[in-house]
């Protein structure tokens, strides 16, 4: 009998009433009446055996349509189980649902013929069902140069019109399997080839979803899903109860893992559509969008939509997607590098074989470089992607492609840290040959920020250090611009970079930062500001169309001058002076009127191109030549800027570190009620991988305790219980009380850079020692509200304080007497 014949005479065959008597069994629980409530097997199965031959084989047409999830579950190593919160989500027509499981019975045969074949073999292109299996099976951790491209190609590209979110899925699930770089490296690679041959148009939204965004930093629109819209779009797609829920979460301490789990069971009569990359990414920006009085609303529908589809993995990764935190290792870094060599191995596709290996490498190597110096000017995938699929992913010409450009920051550079001021003429006098003339600038202590404006549209944008958009936090810096008090006619267009400082407009004194933090944040009504502020501009990197990165500072800082009016109550210049080595009286006295200006420090920065030996401590190092170029290198932590705090000049604690609090234990005697000591961490920045360096118990008030208790409560958003792993990768030798979502950067002085037994961070990067390092005696100083996490300290920076130590042969500092006692007291309180 053919298929539509029995379909046909199953739906002539079935008794109306009683259907509707399977449908309406007062014995079994109505979930549309009360989609949370847990439904148990026992119900279910009572409910069943009560009804009559009719509905048993919708029963058994159930069963059989729930194959292919149960074949997913077992291919990743799990089966499908029955427990207290399986539930059925019903049909709107029974006639309907009877027909398609009809039809989903007879696809599951063919899926199990073609499950039966070897995925990896030369056979014809899959259909629809299996190449779910065949996408399991996919090992993208392979060499690129032994991907089978080919392959992989010809099973997938029977996929409608879009890639499947289980390939992306697929992505994840080798990602979080590893720690490795070189295999996290050669996963992503493979993934972004394949995507170029089956789907150009999924690369760009894989992208954003892979990196925890939704579009460039500056203009990445916000999820605004708390817990309490995922959890209940949880409850009425599993019918899990909140309790439910909640012991889920007790169990893994990860929502991905809830979600997963509470999903596994749920047993549908409908197919629903399987999610697509390009459809998850599309409904996202949808829930974005959603605004006004009924928005939470409308993202609750539409993430229950999305869990509905979503199968097996999917479901995990498409909670930890809503929660923004995917953790699957695919930093900044990690994703040019993967690009580059994505685009790098389809350009040379077909001669890829032929192609000598260490001229493949240079190729290679070239394109990473490229891809790196495209992003920090342009820091937007959306138009580096589409410019190299528009252009044929010629690599060489996308410099061309994605320029720098007004109102799309840079990245900004970076300064080389000194330990104090004589470290500072240490480094700058190992040349005998020349005299190094240098600019000293204050080190205001402010927000740093980087003005984009175009006279034409008088358009003003202003980024932070971490390219958020802060325009609308300082229209008063805005209006400098937009209304031309402080241009000249001949400016018309610049990217010029500077300090927002508070200040007293009576006096015109430097405020502190604080009192800059106290300051509105958002929508700020330009009549209603109260703490005034000002812009020290101290460089400029575009001008009337013309970047400026490549000329020396000296240029910069003449142009600057000429293209702006000194206003000196809302704009001006850094204070500066020009110095040589000579002049070491006059630079020291500048660095203590620094110091008594409220400033942080002092800046130095080379004027011209300089020679000197290179920075190394080996015997050989004195033959060794390096150029500092005193041009601007985005994203770059130079020694041609290298700064002084008054921090580092003290006599003890005189290094810091900006560190990542990850976790805590409760504290004892009069610190019961708080945290305390916090774990504090570095950053691998390739990886993302924070790494535990101490324990800190000092310098926090009672007040910050209470503020750090409350938004680290135990049971909420900002905490995982510390016997679970946490989401987020954590290289810990200890297990804390709680471990803290990284969230903030603190800067932390601390007395000196020890070998450890214990901790292992930058363990590998020293020669002298296999141990990791650990620091005495750390500090609590302040919240770096300037800086992001990405902006840690990291675990070579970490070492170089540790070399530089070692090389100045120096015994610890001595700490004061009352800096051991509150240590002794915290410990033994």
């Amino acid at each position: 009998m053919s298929p539509r014949k029995k379909k046909s005479k199953i739906a002539n065959d079935v008794s109306t009433n009683t259907i509707d008597f399977f449908f309406k069994n007062p014995n079994r629980p109505d979930p549309s009446q009360n989609p949370a409530s847990d439904i148990t097997t026992s119900q279910s199965e009572h409910a069943i055996e009560s009804t009559d031959d009719d509905e048993s084989i919708a029963r058994k047409l159930q069963e059989q349509f729930d194959e292919e999830l149960r074949g997913s579950q077992v291919e990743d190593g799990r089966d499908v189980v029955s427990d207290s919160h399986a539930t059925t989500v019903e049909s709107t027509s029974v006639l309907e649902t009877v027909e398609s499981q009809l039809v989903a019975v007879e696809n599951a045969q063919e899926d199990d013929n073609v499950a039966d074949k070897d995925v990896n073999s030369n056979t014809a292109p899959l259909d629809k069902s299996a190449i779910y299996t065949y996408i399991d099976a996919i090992d993208f951790s392979l060499e690129p140069t032994t991907f089978p491209i080919d392959l992989h190609t010809e099973h997938i590209t029977v996929t409608p019109k879009h890639a499947p979110y289980a390939l992306l899925a697929r992505l994840f699930v080798q990602l979080t399997s590893t720690r490795s770089r070189i295999k996290i490296l050669n996963i992503l690679t493979n993934y972004l080839r394949l995507l170029l041959f089956i789907d150009k148009d999924s690369l760009l939204p894989s992208v954003w979803l892979c990196t925890n965004t939704l579009g460039p930093h500056y203009a990445s629109p916000d999820l605004g899903l708390g817990w309490s819209v995922v959890s209940k779009s949880l409850k009425n797609v599993s019918g899990v109860s909140t309790s439910g829920l909640k012991s889920l979460y007790d169990k893994h301490g990860d929502l991905g893992d809830v979600a997963f789990e509470a999903k596994v069971s749920v047993r549908t009569l409908g197919s629903p559509p399987r999610l697509t990359i390009d459809g998850v990414y599309k409904t996202l920006l949808q829930i974005c969008e959603a605004k006004g009085m009924k928005s939470q609303e409308v993202k609750r529908k539409l993430v229950e939509r999305l869990l509905i589809s979503a199968r097996g993995e999917e479901v995990r990764y498409l909670t930890r997607t809503f929660i923004q935190n995917l953790r699957v290792g695919a930093v900044r870094t990690t994703m040019l590098v993967s690009l580059a060599r994505a685009f790098t191995y389809n350009e040379e596709y077909h001669s890829i074989d032929s192609l000598p290996s260490d001229q493949l490498k240079d190729k290679l190597l070239k394109s990473e470089h490229i891809f790196r110096q495209v992003y920090v000017r342009h820091p937007n995938y959306h138009d580096i992607i589409t410019s190299l699929l528009q252009d044929s992913g010629k690599i060489d010409i996308l410099p061309l492609l994605c320029p720098m450009q007004l109102h799309i920051p840079i990245l900004p550079m970076l300064g080389s840290i000194t330990r104090d001021m004589s470290e500072l003429f240490t480094k700058l006098s190992k040349n005998d040959e020349q005299a190094v003339e240098f600019a000293c600038e204050y080190k205001y202590d402010g927000q740093r920020a980087q003005v984009h404006f175009d006279r034409l549209s008088k358009k003003v944008s202003i980024y932070s250090r971490n390219l958020e958009d802060m325009t609308d936090k300082y229209p008063d810096i805005t209006a400098l611009f937009s209304e031309a008090i402080v241009l000249p006619d001949a400016t018309q267009s610049f990217i010029i970079e500077g300090e927002i400082v508070a200040i007293d407009k009576a006096t015109n004194n430097i405020q502190s930062f604080q009192t800059l933090s106290n300051r509105t944040r958002k929508a700020v009504i330009l009549s209603e500001i109260s703490i005034s502020v000002c812009l020290f501009a101290f460089d400029i990197m575009y001008y009337n169309g013309e970047p400026l990165l490549a000329k020396p500072f000296r240029e910069r800082r003449d142009i600057l001058y000429s293209a702006f009016r000194d206003d000196t109550t809302s704009f001006t210049f850094v204070k500066h002076i020009d110095a040589t080595l000579h002049d070491m009286p006059t630079v020291s006295e500048f660095f203590k009127s620094a110091v008594s200006a409220k400033c942080e420090g002092i800046m130095v920065k080379l004027l011209d191109t300089a020679t000197l030996p290179a920075d190394d401590i080996s015997p050989s190092s004195s033959t060794k030549r390096k150029v500092l170029q005193s041009t601007y290198t985005p994203d770059i932590r130079h020694e041609s800027w290298l700064k002084v705090k008054k921090d580092y000049s003290s006599s003890s604690s005189s290094d810091s570190l900006d560190m990542i609090p990850i976790g805590a234990w409760c504290g004892n005697g009069r610190k019961a009620q708080f945290w305390s000591p916090i774990l504090l961490a570095v950053r691998d920045s390739d990886s993302g991988v924070l790494t535990a360096v101490c324990k800190c118990m000092s310098g926090f008030t009672d007040v910050f305790y209470r503020e750090m208790k409350e938004k680290y409560s135990e049971d909420g958003e900002n905490t995982v219980p510390g016997r679970f792993s946490p989401s987020w990768d954590v290289d810990s030798p200890l297990t804390p009380k709680v471990w803290f979502l990284p969230q903030e950067v603190w800067e932390i002085k601390f007395a000196d850079i020890t070998a450890s037994p214990t901790y292992t961070a930058s363990q590998g990067l020293l020669s002298d020692t296999d141990r990791g390092l650990s620091i005495r005696f750390p500090r609590f100083i302040r919240v770096r509200e300037d800086k992001s996490i990405e902006e840690a300290s990291t675990p070579e920076f970490l070492a170089q304080l540790y070399t530089r130590q070692q090389s100045r042969s120096e015994t610890s500092p001595t700490i004061p007497d009352n800096d051991i006692i509150e240590n002794e007291e915290d410990i033994y309180d």
